[in-house]
């Protein structure tokens, strides 16, 4: 997949000035309480992201400078998002889906989220369905109170999780009770898992979530929907 923009729009002369731009202006990103310092692309970051966007190109001291403080975010994820932005992968090369684990997994897709990186999120979404055929353990009780805690009603990964949940079965090892601080996500993930286990119970069909990966993913107007006919990693779920 190519790393550059868009250039539609443009003429072919212009083109290659674009191109040239493209790895010639850097920004700075800090991130974390310590303060990590990432140099990435410009014309990369704005060409993924209108947050980034926004910030490098607006009237924002952040376009004068050239730096963005992400003091919410942890390097590790930038270190996974560097490597996404220029590689359009989120694994090395020699990484397989058991190499990254679910806590990683979310942070890069609230990173996604936040910044309006929506190739990344339906990247991450698409990861994590590989990673649930895996056959390794699946996402744990507080890591999808996390999504639900700092995800707004209709994100499409509460809705993976809920429907993932209610295929497998969550009910018979469940612990009745809430963890301190995050009632409202605990419900609200609680709600959405009662409505889809009713669907589940009238259809009485079992997803393939590999297949169905589209419904997940956000995708502009008129943009290409994904293909059905990719093979599955596997076709069978682990079961609690």
């Amino acid at each position: 997949m190519s790393l550059l923009p868009d250039t539609k729009e443009e003429t072919t002369m212009d083109q290659p000035i674009k191109r040239r731009k493209l790895f010639t202006d850097v920004a700075t990103l800090v991130v974390g309480p310590e303060k990590q310092v990432f140099k990435m692309h410009k014309e990369l970051l704005c060409s993924v992201s209108p947050y980034f966007k926004a910030a490098l190109e607006g009237d924002f001291k952040e376009a004068q400078e050239q730096k963005i403080e992400l003091a919410e975010d942890d390097p590790e994820t930038i270190e996974y998002f560097q490597l996404w932005l220029y590689m359009q992968s989120i694994l090395d090369k020699e990484e397989t889906v058991s190499s990254i684990n679910w806590g990683a997994l979310i942070k890069l897709y609230l990173l996604g989220e936040t910044r309006l990186i929506t190739t990344l999120q339906n990247q991450v979404i698409d990861l994590m369905i590989r990673k649930m055929y895996d056959g390794k353990k699946l996402l744990g009780h507080k890591l999808k109170y996390e999504v639900f805690d700092k995800t707004s009603p209709g994100s499409p990964l509460r809705k993976l999780i809920a429907e993932v949940s209610a295929q497998i079965g969550v009910l018979p090892e469940w612990k009745w009770s809430f963890v301190d601080g995050g009632e409202v996500a605990q419900r609200d993930f609680l709600k959405d898992l009662v409505l889809e286990m009713y669907r589940d119970r009238a259809t009485r069909q079992e997803q393939d979530f590999w297949k169905i990966r589209c419904s997940y993913h956000i995708h502009a107007e008129g943009e290409a929907r994904c293909s059905e006919d990719t093979p599955n990693p596997d076709t069978v779920l682990p079961r609690n």
